[in-house]
């Protein structure tokens, strides 16, 4: 706990130094005053369903309405190819604000219409020998919090999604069907001018494999005792200079489903766009972190570097840019990221969703463009080695085509296809991946 304060006083201390007098430091806002309309507001269609609540109050809140149909193939060398059909709904209210005090209730079903054609999980066994795609049928009460905003600040209790910056260390994993969310608490403040901090709490991460049909405890959650702190600088001319440190204690013992996920990261990352006029700009990314053990289930001499280099040129609505990652390891343990979104790193197939213990180094291109007809494509190549030997892992090619019909309906399809080398030393990477999606998603 020593280490873990002195990493939290130094984040804050950086707050410091920044270039401000003393007189500006410090902006409270107002204190909180009447009803105030609950953010982001519904679409057309859901602000049509709020005002038959024909009330000041409940007509300024925000139905939650999501529904989302997904068919997922999935073949691995070695494998029986599976094949998932779901459906995920969520439905919630949440609250305006009255004086700043405000809730949001939210329960998620997932229909697996061929449920006992995949495995939904690693410790199902059914059919043997086939991929797994983690989509399970699932009944689950996905957020359930009281929150208070004002005076520059927001306070949140309960269970709720966490997302940080762009959710390499900490994310809701939305791509699943079934969030990743948190038992907690949440403090985030822009007391300090231009300067925005995050703190949380969390004593139990609750896991994308659900709580109705998982038999192992540890997969449907992990009791935790982390600390998630996170703070930006945006008061440059061009864009925000951030740092953060991630005290995760989770009890999930060694050789259970993957490794010990418990240590601390600690790190900076300067991000942005430089403009260089209304139709070019070029969006950047440079970021280091250091990972330690603490000493529980991960070894206080364990640590790993995190390394995350990316440049691009956007001109309008098309972007193409080059990037290279990399997750340190000692041949025994590497550098993990067990609370991240993982879907959006290392490409869609998912062959990195645990760093191999020899590190992982990815260089990639990766392409956006938005195309006539509200049509947007995207995509990457990825060539992906070892970091300690630089042997080659293998090689991945992402694409996908989404269409928004309206404010409410958008399609996807979207494809991933990794390639294995024989050469490397971690098994799990050596067999080919072919993963493909057609999805729609409805929201209110």
């Amino acid at each position: 706990m020593k280490l873990l304060h002195q990493q939290a006083l130094g984040l804050i201390a950086l707050t410091c130094v920044l270039p401000l007098h003393a007189t500006d430091l410090f902006d409270f806002g107002e204190a909180p005053t009447g009803i105030v309309a609950a953010t982001p507001k519904n679409t057309e269609l859901g602000r049509e369903a709020l005002s038959y609540f024909n009330d000041d109050y409940f007509s300024q809140g925000r139905i939650i309405l999501n529904m989302r149909m997904r068919y997922e193939n999935a073949n691995v060398t070695g494998l029986s190819s599976a094949n998932a059909y779901t459906l995920r709904t969520r439905i919630g209210y949440e609250t305006p604000k009255y004086y700043g005090f405000y809730g949001l209730a939210e329960f998620e079903n997932t229909w697996s219409i061929n449920s006992g054609d995949y495995r939904s999980s690693p410790a199902d066994p059914s059919p043997p020998g086939s991929v797994i795609i983690p989509d399970p049928h699932n009944n689950q009460l996905n957020q359930l919090f009281i929150g208070y905003n004002g005076f520059n600040s927001d306070f949140k209790g309960g269970r709720q999604v966490i997302n940080l910056d762009n959710q390499r260390f900490v994310g809701a994993v939305a791509w699943r069907q079934n969030d990743q969310t948190f038992d907690g608490v949440r403090l985030t403040s822009e007391v300090i001018t231009d300067v925005w901090l995050s703190y949380a709490y969390v004593w139990q991460v609750n896991r994308i494999f659900g709580e109705s049909e998982v038999p192992n405890n540890q997969l449907r959650s992990l009791n935790s005792q982390s600390h998630l702190v996170n703070l930006h600088y945006k008061g440059l001319p061009v864009g925000e200079l951030g740092g953060y440190m991630y005290y995760l204690d989770l009890s999930k013992p060694p050789n259970t489903f993957g490794p010990p996920n418990s240590g601390t990261t600690f790190g900076l990352f300067y991000t942005g766009a430089y403009k260089i006029d209304d139709d070019w700009s070029v969006p950047f990314r440079a970021e280091f972190a250091y990972q330690v053990g603490n000493g529980e289930s991960v070894p206080a001499s364990f640590n790993a570097s995190y390394w995350h280099f990316f440049a691009g040129a956007k001109y309008k609505q098309y972007q193409v840019g080059l990037g290279f990652e990399s997750l340190g390891g000692d041949g025994t343990r590497a550098f993990q990221t067990p609370l991240a979104t993982l879907h959006k790193f290392n490409g869609w197939a998912d062959v990195f969703l645990t760093t191999p213990a020899t590190g992982l180094r990815d260089y990639y291109v990766s392409f956006s463009a938005g195309l006539p007809y509200d049509f947007k494509l995207m995509g990457a190549y990825h060539y992906f080695t070892e970091t300690q030997t630089g042997s080659q892992y293998g090689t991945e090619f992402d694409v996908g085509l989404s269409y928004q019909f309206n404010e409410n309906l958008t399609g996807l399809v979207k494809l991933g296809s990794y390639w294995g080398s024989s050469n490397t030393s971690a098994p799990a990477t050596q067999s080919d991946v072919l993963k493909a999606w057609v999805q729609l998603d409805f929201k209110l």
